[in-house]
This record gives C-alpha cells, structure tokens and sequence, in this order.
C-alpha cells in the first residue's frame, strides 16, 4: 500500500485503514442550486454534496501523525489542547510517555467529543484518564475566561493549511501568550506552513502582476496589499517582498469571528471548478 506523505511516496509494508472523517463544503452556503422547474433545493440536498465536494476535516494519515508526532514530542507539564479532533495528539503524549502533569481539552463539537470517548478515553488506564479533562466548548471562550496557567498549549482548531486562516491562528497566540508559564511553549498545527505559503503566494501576485486591489482580501493579504500600493513606484526587490510578506504572516491578528474567510480570495482548492468558485465569489463588484 502506497501512501504520498509529504509529496512523497511511502509504502507501508501491509494495507492499513485509515480513518477520516469528510466536512461539508463551506461553499455550499453561499449558493443556491434549483431543479428542473426552477424551485431552491434546500441545503442538505445531496447535490450540493456532487458540486462541491466534502473535504477531510479529521484524518489519521501518515503526514498528520508525523506532524502529531513531532508536536507532542515537546509536550511537558500542564498541557492545554484546543480542538480534539482524532485524539491523535493526546495519544502520542502517552504513547511517548510525556513527563504531563494534567491535558485539558477543548472540543466544541459534541459528536466528536462522543466518539472520541467511546474509542479512546474508555482504552485509558486509571492514571492516564485523572489526568484527562475534556471540555465542550471553544478554545477562545476557554482563553478568556480561565486563571489557569499552562507549560504546553497545542492548538489545532482549522481544517487545512490555507493562509487565510494566519489571522485567526495569532489571534488565539496573543489569547494564549497570557496563559503560559515563564517557560511554556505555544504550538500550532500548520502554522509554518501556512506561513511559507504565504510568503510564496505573496511574492508570486508580484511576478504575475495579480490585481489583488480588485478582490476581497483576509486581513493579512489586505496588508499586504496595501503595502503594494504604497510602494508601488519602488518595485521591492524578491528579497524585500519576502521580508514583508514574513511580518504580515506573523503579525497580523484578528478573529474570524471578525472576517469571513469564506469571501477572500485563495488560490487554494480542491479542484480548478472549486479555484474558479473562489476567484468569482471573492471579485468585488462594481458599484
């Protein structure tokens, strides 16, 4: 069985099941489909489902559990999730047998939280499940309203790797930063990632003269973008762009509760149909 793990090729040495669980498309919400007598078919109609298709949101692939790995590798002390998803990364911490005190938890979808505990808090031995607190509710809420401080705080609360998501993502860094201890460690799923894609990104609407100022922009795109304008005449050199490009990514703050990411533009889909979607639904019109 052969599996591409970080645009690599990998065969395991005997089939194994992976288990993922599919998101609806956000799309779907921002448009209507109609039958054949031109009536709106509602949302869970299984068209939708044809025309935009479902996304991994959950997975337990090789590249996840390397990046799980790798992440709770560093874990110690007092540690505090946001987002439970496969409970990949709570397994690797005892799996590895991290020096943890206690794992607070913060899931706010119930189903998973159901799930998750039927598979794996019931498999936990005595010790391991006193040091185990699973919350309903979200990682923000969680961040302002605890006096708790942590050595270890892993965040992963966003399905892919797409930028657009990198405001959000140092919004819940500056909640976190308060509830650190003086040597604690806060860790991102994707975060370098995302941030690498948009430098490149960044630099490549420079070389392809892409007209950014005539699209809906996230907050840290819109910087950049405003940036452009302002420097415009100066023609930056690569070297600068990614410098600026690298401040915006890690500097830019702001909650998703404060911009839809839904209406930005991305380069990113799952599909050129998808990519079209994207680019007409985030054109600002002509007024």
């Amino acid at each position: 069985m052969d599996e591409t793990v970080f645009q690599e090729q990998y065969r395991h040495n005997k089939p194994r099941r992976m288990t993922g669980i599919l998101k609806r498309s956000d799309l779907i919400h921002h448009h209507q489909a109609t039958d054949g007598n031109g009536n709106v078919l509602p949302l869970d109609h299984p068209i939708y489902d044809v025309i935009f298709k479902p996304k991994a949101w959950m997975t337990d692939s090789m590249e996840e559990r390397c990046v799980m790995f790798a992440a709770a590798k560093q874990a110690r002390g007092k540690v505090l999730v946001g987002g439970l998803g496969l409970a990949i990364y709570p397994q690797m911490l005892f799996y590895l047998q991290r020096p943890i005190q206690s794992l607070t938890i913060l899931e706010n979808n119930a189903a998973v939280i159901k799930l998750v505990q039927d598979v794996w808090l019931t498999r936990l031995n005595n010790e391991q499940k006193q040091k185990v607190k699973l919350i309903e509710g979200t990682i923000e809420s969680f961040l302002q309203e605890t006096s708790e401080s942590f050595d270890t705080l892993y965040f992963d609360t966003w399905e892919d790797a797409d930028p657009r998501f990198l405001p959000h993502i140092n919004y819940l860094i500056q909640l976190g930063l308060p509830k650190c201890t003086p040597t604690g460690q806060i860790q991102c799923w994707g975060y370098a990632l995302m941030v690498d894609n948009f430098i490149e990104h960044a630099i490549r609407y420079v070389q392809d003269n892409f007209p950014l100022e005539d699209f809906h922009l996230d907050p840290g795109l819109e910087r950049y973008s405003q940036w452009l304008q302002e420097h415009k005449d100066k023609k930056p050199s690569e070297e600068t762009l990614k410098t600026v490009a690298r401040e915006i990514a890690l500097t830019t703050v702001k909650s998703l509760a404060e911009y839809d990411r839904n209406i930005c533009f991305t380069p990113f889909a799952l599909s050129y149909t998808e990519a079209h979607m994207n680019r007409v639904r985030s054109q600002k019109r002509p007024e």
